[in-house]
């Protein structure tokens, strides 16, 4: 093992995927929190859900008053929903400041807290079969609470999903708004007069077509004129509507190709929502595909300014527009590295300031505020994790595209870097490339210990942003209706590819992973692109298409469909069960050659337990290596119960160092003991010369 001198310390050579790394097990686990939600009340408090590894995933409500933090959630509650099959919407303050509502994942009740005491009671008696969730309170009568409302009890199965009115004084529920098969953002106005929603029926997604409307509210708690103001389901996507102090109504829009933002005054009822142009930022978009309740990525900070998250290929920035010019500034050094502001992110807490959760090129996730003076000011509040590791062990994400038949493919390349270590001479670094779920989700540049994890101990790693992601436009994202399974996989394969003929990363070492549909795009990609992958890590993963189909839960239950067919899904059952089998990698398993762990929780209700055993079963009957770890009280995704989340980054390290790095000795010892073959031939060749 040689060593050199450098700027800090010894530097060791050392096989890529051996490094020792500052980053442990332990830090992006146990002592790692997430941040779920963010409400504002008044006078700059403000509350943030935390999830904790550390207390079996549980989410805690944290209020936050001049920059001190307090738990204000007794530890015998759970603030998350369960609506949609994904949550969110879990909380809201009431106008008092120091009243707050709340959905209890434990018992699907919803829960008045007083803040002071931690003193919890029941707003309605709770059912363990009917779920609330996006909930909003009333500017003035403290009584009503807006929520969705998700049925259960139906004999015949089905679920059936309403906007309510919660009477917190008598017990309440009075169903205000039905039909469509989902809603969000159920929201009052700040006079108390009005109320806005979106909706949107099968086979449509949020992202894909969704209506707003809005009406008058009565006092009795009641609605009437329901009037539809925007959207088009199937063809305009309509997200975060939220009304301005002033009472005008914002939204956005996907009408022109990508998420801009619209406004409506209802002082002039009559009128139609108008688009707020802004010259520079027309290729960008201010929301994303809402899989969560909730969502919040801009704010009013009066009637005449707002701050918004701006997203331009897949990175998010800040920015501040003057509604009244349509002119706009992005914010200074200091906040302008901010980035992954999406779902429930960003609260005004004056009219001068706001909190945000947030990551950057070299910190991790973690709530700020930010004060909006000259130059903008930011504090760290609270970190998702406490790391005492020097950003010289940080690898920075660069922007890299690659051709495809139709439109570029894009992803954020980093490299290994870790300050005391570099890899043999004329080797390259293992690669693994994560591919994102939705499939209309995407990955940002911003620092992820998940990701530093594996660079800073010799691996390559490469967040795709294939066919299908958004934070490109409405275009890009729908390119992949009707290819899902085969044009993503084709831009895995493509990126891997291009990577290792441009001589960045050894071909002989390239794992994929991904959880949700990004499990299954893994699993799809080993299958029809064997020869490229040497592992791969499944989360969540699908590997039965039909069976997905026929399984899971409402909200998803007709994507699958829109994803594999496009717009037109063939009449004839045999036409579709052979395209089933085809996007289905249980159905090809006998092509695998790359070793293949999948990471499972036994409660998930999104792609149930039997897609995993069945694709486990398939690999090992085939004669291939896999190996199945089922989470105990885990539902969809990564674990995120401390013991869980430790031991699932266990086997995926050690995985990753069997299939890719002792892969890689492997492929080098053979290349060297075919070179010395090659050497004694030509010494043979010319001594026969010579004599």
């Amino acid at each position: 093992m040689d060593t050199e001198m450098s700027p800090y310390g010894k530097v060791q050579t050392m096989p890529f995927g051996k490094w020792d790394s500052p980053i442990t097990d332990d830090m992006i686990t146990s002592k790692s929190i997430g941040f779920t939600e963010i409400h504002a009340a008044k006078d700059g408090i403000f509350y943030v859900i935390e999830a904790r590894p550390a207390d079996a995933g549980r989410c805690c409500i944290v209020q936050w008053i001049n920059g001190q933090a307090r738990d204000v959630l007794p530890s015998g509650y759970n603030a998350q929903t369960a609506v949609h099959g994904y949550g969110g919407g879990a909380m809201c303050p009431l106008a008092n400041n120091k009243t707050l509502v709340f959905s209890d994942v434990n018992t699907n009740g919803v829960w008045i807290l007083d803040s002071a005491t931690c003193g919890v009671t029941a707003a309605i008696v709770p059912n363990p079969q009917v779920y609330f969730a996006d909930l909003h309170a009333h500017p003035s009568e403290e009584r009503w609470i807006l929520a969705i409302c998700e049925d259960h009890r139906c004999p015949s199965g089905e679920v059936v999903n309403t906007i309510v009115a919660i009477d917190i004084i008598q017990g309440k529920t009075t169903t205000l708004v039905e039909g469509a098969d989902f809603y969000a953002h159920p929201r009052f106005d700040p006079s108390g007069t009005r109320i806005c929603w979106t909706q949107w029926h099968h086979p449509n997604m949020p992202w894909t077509g969704t209506e707003l409307f809005v009406a008058s509210w009565n006092h009795d708690g009641t609605i009437e004129k329901p009037r539809l103001l925007a959207g088009r389901e199937g063809h305009e996507s309509i997200a975060q509507p939220r009304w301005g102090p002033d009472g005008t109504l914002y939204f956005v829009s996907d009408q022109s190709g990508y998420w801009q933002l619209w406004r409506w005054h209802p002082a002039c009822a009559d009128s139609d929502p108008t688009p707020i142009s802004l010259d520079g930022l027309e290729t960008g978009e201010f929301a994303s595909p809402e899989w969560w309740l909730g969502s919040s990525t801009y704010g009013l900070l009066d009637s005449k300014r707002m701050v918004a998250a701006w997203t331009f290929n897949a990175t998010e920035r800040l920015v501040i527009i003057d509604l009244t010019t349509l002119r706009y500034e992005f914010l200074n050094a200091s906040v302008a590295t901010l980035t992954g502001i999406t779902g429930s992110a960003l609260v005004v807490t004056s009219s001068n300031s706001i909190a945000i959760v947030a990551s950057s090129s070299d910190s991790p996730y973690a709530l700020y505020h930010v004060e909006f003076n000259k130059p903008a000011s930011l504090t760290t509040l609270r970190p998702s994790a406490t790391i005492s590791v020097s950003s010289t062990f940080f690898s920075q994400g660069r922007p890299i595209s690659f051709p495809r038949s139709n439109l570029n493919a894009h992803a954020f390349f980093f490299p290994p870097q870790n300050p005391h270590y570099v890899g043999p001479q004329n080797c390259l670094p293992p690669l693994v490339i994560s591919i994102h779920g939705g499939p209309t989700l995407h990955s940002n540049p911003g620092l992820s210990l998940q990701w530093q994890y594996h660079t800073t101990r010799g691996y390559a790693v490469v967040l795709l942003n294939g066919a299908g992601s958004s934070g490109y436009g409405r275009k890009y994202r729908e390119i992949l209706d009707g290819k899902w399974g085969v044009l993503d996989i084709q831009d895995a394969a493509d990126c891997a590819r291009y990577l290792s003929t441009s001589g960045i990363v050894d071909g002989n070492a390239i794992g994929i992973t991904g959880g949700s549909s990004g499990g299954y795009a893994a699993l799809q990609a080993i299958c029809d692109f064997p020869s490229l992958w040497a592992g791969a890590v499944s989360i969540s993963g699908i590997s039965d298409v039909e069976a997905l189909v026929k399984d899971t839960h409402k909200f998803e239950s007709h994507y699958p469909l829109r994803l594999i067919f496009g717009e037109h899904v063939p009449d004839d059952e045999s036409v579709r069960r052979r395209v089933y089998r085809e996007r289905s990698p249980r159905f090809k398993a006998h092509k695998i050659t790359a070793s293949t762990l999948l990471l499972q929780g036994r409660e998930d209700q999104i792609v149930p337990l039997n897609q995993a055993e069945a694709m486990e079963s398939s690999i090992l009957s085939n004669g291939g290596t896999a190996k199945l770890i089922v989470f105990d009280g885990e539902g969809h995704g990564f674990p995120r119960g401390a013991e869980n989340a430790l031991r699932a980054v266990q086997e995926r390290n050690e995985w990753w160092r069997r299939s890719l790095v002792s892969q890689q000795a492997s492929v080098h010892r053979k290349l060297g003991v075919l070179l010395i073959a090659l050497i004694l031939m030509v010494m043979c060749l010319f001594y026969r010369v010579l004599t």
